[in-house]
């Protein structure tokens, strides 16, 4: 499991609303906040998805910590 970095929250969402990524990622609105608030662990998948959202360039070592 993957926990969001906080600190890159503000540079990375640019402008992003958190319907736009949840739809376009195919989850939900609530979902996606609780992650990129630090309240919610994600799946590597979820975590690969966002980070190409992002910046396609991105890496998820990039803007997750893997917690176990």
């Amino acid at each position: 499991m993957y926990i969001f970095k906080q600190e890159l929250k503000k540079e990375l969402l640019n402008g992003m609303t958190i319907r736009y990524i949840a739809n376009t990622i195919g989850v939900t609105e609530g979902y996606i906040s609780q992650v990129l608030n630090g309240k919610k662990e994600c799946s590597k998948l979820v975590a690969y998805c966002l980070c190409k959202i992002f910046n396609y360039d991105l890496e998820v070592e990039d803007c997750f910590e893997r917690v176990d």
